[in-house]
């Protein structure tokens, strides 16, 4: 293994449980030519630290993987790993759910690894190179617990840019099983729902959302929605079987209205899509709802669900404009419910929140906090760079 070397403080903070060291946290030399994928950490005592995924090929080239004590990282550390992982979903599919995340990384103790669930098909998602050496277990291992049909490879973009031409692995690659299109079902909450685990964004659908889904179709009864960054329409089929009035599409992403219009179409085999109250815009966000405005549109709940607008740290600024300008315009079409999300690591939680509520208080509106969400069971979060989903749910008034 490679022997790393950091400093007292950073020797601190993994004992606390952060996961990571980058490459200018390293105090030794390590030579480029090195071919390891595991890394062990000893203390300012020589005592073990930790030991690790090591990746030369990334700036973030440490994850832990056990800490503490030294242990064999082989099938049997891998195993026990899985089924606490599972326990800790236990009781979803008896709720009518059988898609949902069954390894959410650093946080289930498989550092830089997420493994989705969509019914028969396994969506497996990595985000170093480093897991490659170990793939054929894990896929034996994955396949053994959930009798799966098959496993899909799903690649990181920075491990994607990384790979030599000639490798054995790409995105989007069947590790197991023979199927012949992307395209899988599974239900969330008694809900049939239709995802493209080769070519769709993530692992095919945005599962952390599951929760929040579910409120909105609770809160949805009678009302008219606009749905914002609507994507496959996951927000639109909770509104509509929760008996909503109408409901209005925004997107920028043709691919991703057709998929709404096929969820749709799933669930509510007896209806015609498109219809009369159930309206796809296909544009930019920001033009389309000032367009809304100028059409003097007003609705009885808003869906403001953005992509990450900060992929990094030094975004944070501009994604923080970005949710206000959000919020403002998203305020000036109703005097009902907003419900606001954000997916950025890099902005936190207060900043966040305080950045809705400007925008808001820009569009001359009140505002009345109604709930505020987090993590679901299966996206827990165990360090503060783990928490990445935010929401909050506010009564907006004239």
């Amino acid at each position: 293994m490679i022997k790393i070397q950091i400093s007292k403080t950073h020797q601190s903070k993994i004992r606390k449980g952060y996961p990571w060291v980058f490459k200018y946290q390293i105090q030794n030399q390590i030579p480029d030519e090195n071919q390891e994928n595991l890394g062990v950490i000893y203390d300012h005592n020589n005592h073990f630290l930790a030991v690790g995924l090591w990746d030369p090929c990334s700036d973030l080239c440490f994850r832990v993987l056990n800490l503490g004590k030294p242990q064999a990282i082989d099938r049997g550390f891998f195993r026990e790993r899985l089924q606490s992982a599972i326990k800790i979903r236990q009781g979803l599919e008896s709720q009518g759910t059988t898609g949902y995340r069954v390894i959410n990384g650093e946080n289930d103790g498989f550092p830089g690894l997420v493994l989705d669930r969509y019914e028969d098909t396994l969506v497996l998602k990595l985000y170093t190179t480093s897991w490659f050496l170990f793939l054929d277990e894990l896929c034996e291992l994955f396949q053994n617990e959930f009798k799966s049909q098959q496993v899909v490879l799903r690649l990181a973009r920075n491990v994607s840019k990384s790979l030599e031409s000639g490798s054995t692995y790409r995105d989007g690659q069947i590790l197991y099983g023979h199927g012949d299109s992307g395209w899988v079902q599974f239900k969330e909450n008694g809900l049939k729902f239709a995802a493209d685990v080769i070519a769709g964004q993530k692992t095919g659908f945005f599962l952390d959302q599951r929760e929040n889904r579910l409120k909105i179709g609770e809160m949805a009864k009678g009302r008219s929605v606009l749905n914002v960054f609507s994507y496959s329409g996951g927000f639109s089929v909770y509104a509509w079987a929760g008996g909503c009035g109408s409901v209005v599409e925004v997107d920028s992403n043709p691919f991703a209205l057709e998929t709404s219009l096929r969820n749709m179409k799933l669930n509510f085999p007896e209806k015609s899509f498109p219809a009369e109250n159930f309206v796809q815009k296909e544009g930019d966000a920001f033009q389309m709802l000032a367009r809304l405005k100028s059409e003097k549109r007003f609705f009885d709940l808003v869906i403001l669900d953005p992509p990450a607008f900060a992929r990094k740290k030094k975004h944070k600024a501009l994604a923080l404009d970005a949710y206000t300008n959000l919020a403002q315009a998203g305020a000036q079409l109703t005097s009902g419910v907003l419900f606001a999300a954000s997916c950025s690591a890099h902005v936190p939680a207060n900043e966040f929140y305080d950045a809705v509520y400007l925008g808001i208080r820009s569009a001359g509106k009140k505002c009345e906090e109604i709930a505020r969400t987090e993590h679901a069971q299966d996206h827990p979060a165990t360090f503060p760079e783990a928490f990445y989903l935010k929401s909050t749910y506010i009564r907006v008034g004239p």
